[in-house]
C-alpha cells in the first residue's frame, strides 16, 4: 500500500485524525476497516504506520504504532522547466518526474509552446496538476510531494536570480556535450535545474538568453525525443549518475 501525506495537525497524543479527500479516498475507494494499517506521512517530515481504530461517515481514526525519520537526501534537489505539451501528455509528464524525484516542476510557455491556458482556466490546471503529483508521490512512497508552480514565460523563468548554479538546458543542435559525458566524474550538487522544451524546441534566441543567464546547452544523444520522453531520461540521467531515487 502506498504512503498518504496528512498534516502535522492530523496527529495529536499519538493518534491520528484523518478527513477530507484523503478519509473518502481511503473508507470509499481502498475500503480500509478498523484493525487494517495503513502508512501515513508528512511532506519532508516522519513517516508513520498507523492501525486504523475506527470510521465515521467523515473522518477515521488510528494510532501510531511506529514512527520513521526521513533519510538524508541522496540527489540533487531538481528542478525541472517543462515546456507545456498537450493535456495528456503533460499530466503523464508530471506523473513520471514525480516518480523520478523532481522537486520542483515549473511549466514553461516558449516561443514555440502550441498549447497555452485558456483565460481563467490556470487556478483549475495548477489544483489539478499538484493533484497529479501528490497522488503519484504517494504511490511511489516519496517522503515529499513536488510543487507544480503556475505557468510562467520562458524569458521570465531563465533570468531569475534564483535558479540553482547548475544548470541545463535540453538543446538537439549536433555537437552539444552529452548531459550523461557533463555530469560523469563531477562532484555532486545541492541543486540542480533542466530546462525542457516543447515540440521543435527551443528557439535559438531562447537558447542564447538561456546561455548568458547560467544555462548550459547540453544534448541527449542523436535521437529527437518528444518533450515528455526527454525530460524522463534526463532524470534518469541525473539520478543514475548522482544519486538513488528518494
Amino acid at each position: 500500500m502506498p504512503v498518504f501525506f496528512i498534516e502535522r495537525d492530523a496527529i495529536r497524543n499519538g493518534t491520528v485524525s484523518i478527513t477530507g479527500p484523503l478519509a473518502r479516498h481511503l473508507k470509499g475507494s481502498l475500503r480500509v476497516r478498523p484493525g487494517e494499517t495503513v502508512w501515513l506521512g508528512e511532506s519532508g517530515g516522519p513517516r508513520y504506520q498507523v492501525r486504523i481504530t475506527a470510521t465515521y461517515r467523515d473522518r477515521l481514526t488510528g494510532d501510531i504504532l511506529s514512527e520513521s525519520a526521513p533519510p538524508p537526501r541522496n540527489v540533487p534537489r531538481l528542478t525541472v522547466g517543462l515546456a507545456l505539451i498537450n493535456r495528456d501528455h503533460m499530466e503523464w509528464a508530471i506523473q513520471k518526474t514525480t516518480e523520478l524525484g523532481v522537486a520542483r516542476l515549473v511549466p514553461l510557455l516558449t516561443a514555440r509552446t502550441v498549447i497555452r491556458p485558456k483565460a481563467g482556466r490556470a487556478n483549475h490546471l495548477l489544483t489539478r496538476w499538484q493533484r497529479i503529483a501528490l497522488e503519484a508521490a504517494q504511490q511511489s512512497m516519496r517522503w515529499t510531494i513536488p510543487t507544480v508552480m503556475e505557468p510562467v514565460s520562458f524569458d521570465t523563468w531563465c533570468v531569475d536570480p534564483g535558479q540553482d548554479a547548475c544548470r541545463w538546458l535540453l538543446w538537439e543542435k549536433p555537437g552539444r556535450t552529452l548531459l550523461r559525458n557533463r555530469l560523469r566524474g563531477q562532484p555532486r550538487p545541492d541543486a540542480v535545474t533542466l530546462a525542457v522544451g516543447p515540440e521543435g524546441g527551443f528557439d535559438a534566441s531562447e537558447v542564447d538568453l538561456a546561455e548568458r543567464h547560467g544555462f548550459e546547452a547540453v544534448s541527449l544523444g542523436d535521437y529527437i525525443l518528444r518533450t515528455e520522453s526527454a525530460v524522463l531520461a534526463a532524470l534518469a540521467i541525473v539520478q543514475y549518475e548522482w544519486g538513488n531515487l528518494g
